[in-house]
């Protein structure tokens, strides 16, 4: 059965595992997060981002690439 109030959950991947997904390390996380190019949530002491975060870092670098190479 399907419940039509259901939200589609965004998954929340740990800071640190998230990281060799984007190619970066802890101190360019950290510096991507600082400069606003990486959105983080905070719960506790633990930091998360969003899988559709990661998605949308990853195609802006993308973006990036391709508009230098042209």
């Amino acid at each position: 059965m399907h419940s039509p109030n259901l939200v589609p959950v965004d998954p929340l991947i740990p800071f640190r595992d998230a990281l060799p997904m984007l190619g970066a390390r802890l101190t360019k996380g950290y510096a991507e997060v600082k400069a606003g190019r990486l959105s983080i949530i905070r719960n506790g002491r633990r930091t998360f981002v969003r899988a559709s975060e990661v998605q949308r870092y990853i195609a802006s670098l993308e973006a990036v690439s391709e508009r230098e190479a042209a």
